[in-house]
């Protein structure tokens, strides 16, 4: 806001501190849907209703169901009724991450873009700029992560989010790293592991089905099979999800009727192309890595399938790419204002996901 001195030399200085601050508060909203839509995968864990959202915690705490109610059955008339107590409940657990960016304006920017016009522009493009930055680490931590000893693991020293990859292993049986899925280990439970179709016979540890295809119509073929063996049991639903590399995902595409395509509109509407696969929609995203191979160069495909109903993006309702007032440093001449977000992804029942991995990059026909 605008103050002119009262005596003699008049003043007139300019308080760009809280124009800058409502400002960016005002940007948030389209800011935060920008994020969510410049993504196909977040674009369409929003639609599906997979982003939720938690009141701090110490940590995400998933609950879990993993056997049925064995008092069920049928009776007649006075017949008693089976009043064990059941169990079958747990929890899975899952650390928040943290990610954090900032907004800086230097004095020297604001006397070159003198003005409130030209400063609102100039916040405009750094927004913009901080804006992609963010849906970039976003989605490189829930869709790639990194490689560790050919295994996807969270990055930054294991402060990044999940990637698929941590959830949808190769190995499904085992546990290659040092933690288990949400502290529940799958080498000791068996209902605690995804489903997984090797489509190149190397002999996946725990594959559900190795087969070595190498025609359009045997990818599509063993897809459903896959699809199918993730909608097992439950609630017998399937994936919703289907994301893949660029090549798995037009060998499909080539391999469907023009009449059997079943676009998404709404990811159409938003600039990504998708096909339908079974109950889900199928797209492909350059993030997604080799699974087989543990590498992100890519030299076989990989397609994972998600279940959105049992998988969730959580966040804390209170760290949800909120920003932060501009404030000046004591040692510098620049005001800084930060963009911050807190959660993770989440998994509350592996057996409804799966993924197929060592997908020939080289079938024709």
């Amino acid at each position: 806001m605008s103050t002119i001195g009262a005596t003699a030399p008049s003043q007139h200085t300019i308080n760009y501190d809280a124009l800058l601050s409502t400002t960016l508060f005002a940007f948030r909203p389209k800011m935060v849907d920008n994020i969510f839509k410049s993504s196909g995968f977040l674009a369409l864990l929003r639609s599906r209703g997979a982003i939720e959202y938690q009141n701090g915690g110490e940590r995400i705490a998933q609950p879990l169901m993993y056997e049925k109610n064995t008092t069920v059955k049928s009776y007649h008339g006075y017949e008693q009724l089976d009043t064990t107590p059941q169990d079958g409940m747990t929890t899975a657990f899952y650390p928040w991450c943290e990610i954090g960016g900032t907004i800086a304006i230097s004095r020297l920017e604001e006397r070159q873009n003198s003005g409130e016009a030209a400063i609102l522009k100039l916040l405009e493009k750094k927004i913009m700029q901080t804006e992609m930055s963010i849906k970039e680490s976003v989605n490189t931590q829930l869709i790639c992560g990194t490689v560790s000893s050919g295994t996807f693991v969270e990055g930054n020293g294991m402060k990044d989010m999940y990637p698929l990859g941590y959830f949808l292993r190769k190995a499904k049986a085992t546990n290659p790293t040092t933690s288990n899925v949400g502290n529940i280990s799958a080498a000791t439970y068996s209902w605690w592991r995804h489903r997984v179709g090797d489509f190149g016979s190397g002999g996946a540890t725990g594959a559900d089905f190795n087969v070595n295809v190498t025609t359009r119509s045997g990818l599509k073929t063993y897809l459903y099979r896959l699809w199918n063996f993730c909608s097992r049991g439950g609630d017998g639903s399937g994936p919703d999800i289907i994301l893949s590399d660029q090549v798995t995902y037009e060998t499909y595409e080539m391999a469907l009727d023009a009449s059997k395509q079943y676009i998404n509109t709404d990811m159409a509407e938003l600039g990504f192309d998708t096909v339908r696969l079974k109950g889900g929609t199928m797209l492909w995203d350059e993030l997604v890595p080799d699974l087989h191979s543990g590498t992100t160069a890519i030299t076989a495909g990989t397609a994972f399938m998600i279940n959105s109903k049992f998988y969730k993006l959580v966040i804390d309702e209170q760290t949800d790419f909120v920003t932060t007032p501009f404030i000046e440093p004591e040692n510098q001449t620049a005001k800084v204002a930060k963009v911050l977000f807190m959660g993770n992804s989440t998994v509350s029942n592996l057996r409804k996901h799966g993924v197929g991995l060592n997908i020939a990059q080289n079938i024709v026909s």
